[in-house]
């Protein structure tokens, strides 16, 4: 039997997770000197320069997570023409995804709360993210999601995002770059399965797998990580 985790906490990993690995993509596509990719003036700029591209790539990202973890997966595709029949746009169909207005309320907090950093030219830090995000109300009912579901959602999440930001540049055949991948990765974990910023310094930066083990916390978690980073890999290659 697996674990819970709160919904809130859950929806706000994802949204997190969209802007720190789409915007990674971005900036990895179109910044070559290393050294410029995370400076503020670098970030500040692409976010600017595609400010109108977020919006599509969010929907387009997160409207199956969202509604995984409020409906049954055979219902989704039924719950998305019916929106679309209804002639929805993409945040009406966010919101129907959010499953009631506390969600969508709580989702729209964090991407306001993500995207208005970005556009200042900073990250938002795992311990200011874990620190900040939107709860449930005392009146609010308890809720919660899966623990294999929600890591199985993450990565789809910080996969699709990370791979759209690289796909925004007009170079043909921009790779993904492993380690900042398997970065972003830790970093969604941490704040997934966690509730404190994990301190790596007394890990050894070169064995990825004690790293993973740290966030993910068990054996279980850590081969539900990794076997939905391949199955999510083999699905980006087909697009």
């Amino acid at each position: 039997m697996t674990e819970k985790i709160d919904k809130y906490k859950v929806q706000a990993a994802l949204v997190r997770s969209f802007f720190d690995a789409f915007s990674h993509g971005v900036i990895e596509s179109q910044v070559e000197d290393r050294k410029e990719k995370t400076t503020p003036q670098s970030v500040k700029k692409l976010m600017l320069e595609h400010y109108e591209h977020i919006a599509p790539a969010f929907f387009d990202t997160m409207f199956f997570p969202l509604a995984a973890m409020n409906y049954k997966y055979e219902d989704i595709a039924a719950l998305a023409r019916e929106a679309q029949q209804r002639g929805d746009d993409m945040m009406a169909l966010v919101r129907t995804a959010c499953g009631d207005e506390a969600y969508y309320n709580a989702m729209v907090e964090e991407y306001k709360r993500n995207f208005s950093m970005l556009l200042a030219g900073k990250y938002l830090s795992n311990a200011d993210h874990l620190e900040g995000y939107v709860r449930k109300a005392k009146e609010e009912t308890e809720a919660s999601v899966d623990s294999d579901r929600a890591i199985e959602l993450t990565v789809r999440v910080v996969m699709f995002a990370y791979v759209r930001g690289l796909r925004q540049t007009k170079k043909e055949g921009k790779q993904p770059n492993q380690a900042t991948l398997f970065r972003l990765m830790l970093d969604a974990m941490n704040i997934l399965l966690l509730d404190e910023a994990v301190d790596f310094a007394d890990a050894e930066a070169a064995d990825l797998a004690s790293l993973f083990l740290k966030v993910c916390q068990t054996q279980h978690n850590f081969t539900v990580m990794t076997d939905e980073m391949d199955r999510t890999y083999s699905e980006l290659m087909k697009e």
